[in-house]
């Protein structure tokens, strides 16, 4: 059940971090592609976290 939870918080995070690179390309101001970038990244080490995570769980 707990590795159900972290898959779908998984993929919440990576939706998350390629919805907001997407933006960040389609983005003209430079404050707001900056704002997008530390999303993108923040969203991208929460799913890494994850995925290391999920590895350690006993099956």
């Amino acid at each position: 059940m707990l590795k159900l939870l972290m898959k779908g918080m998984y993929y919440y995070h990576l939706f998350q971090h390629r919805h907001n690179e997407q933006l960040q390309q389609d983005c003209l101001c430079a404050e707001l592609k900056m704002k997008l970038k530390v999303k993108a990244t923040y969203h991208y080490s929460k799913a890494l976290e994850l995925v290391s995570k999920m590895q350690t769980l006993p099956l």
